[in-house]
């Protein structure tokens, strides 16, 4: 048996909510796991699963073996819906082999086949891997978000 995209199943609630630390490490360095952020996730995937036409998680199955997954979401805001992929996780052995691709086209048919006409993600600049992957599947940067330290300083020039 080859490596496989499938739907969610009960089975692989454990693996996911077991990748978010790293998941979330790998995007947001200051990040830290703690045992609150794995209760709010083990929350949002049990709200997922009851909401299936809304949520769309894959499993990247390599014979039985959980190799990652993809949580895609329909979304709606001020520029209309869209398909948000919100978490894209591949176990680090399975990276860096063309299997986000797989990932990504599960998702992208999970969105086309509720008439949604466009997918959105964000990626953290730094995740150069996954940014490439994202632009190679067609993804073309349209906002920017920016950051910049405030400290003690700062107090003293605003006022």
């Amino acid at each position: 048996m080859a490596v496989e995209v499938r739907p969610y199943r009960a089975q692989d609630y454990r693996a996911v909510l077991d990748a978010q630390c790293d998941l979330y490490q790998i995007n947001f360095p200051r990040f830290v796991c703690t045992s609150a952020f794995l209760g709010e996730q083990a929350q949002r995937i049990r709200t997922a699963v009851r909401r299936p036409y809304e949520n769309g998680i894959f499993v990247l199955d390599d014979d039985g073996l959980f190799a990652g997954f993809i949580w895609v979401v329909i979304r709606m805001d001020l520029q209309g819906t869209f398909g948000s992929v919100d978490q894209v996780y591949l176990r680090p052995a399975y990276r860096r082999r063309g299997l986000g691709r797989l990932l990504l086209e599960a998702a992208h048919r999970f969105v086309a086949e509720r008439g949604v006409r466009f997918a959105r993600l964000y990626v953290t600049r730094d995740n150069q891997d996954a940014v490439h992957l994202y632009e190679r599947e067609g993804y073309r940067i349209i906002r920017y978000e920016m950051e910049r330290p405030v400290g003690p300083e700062d107090l003293r020039r605003l006022w």
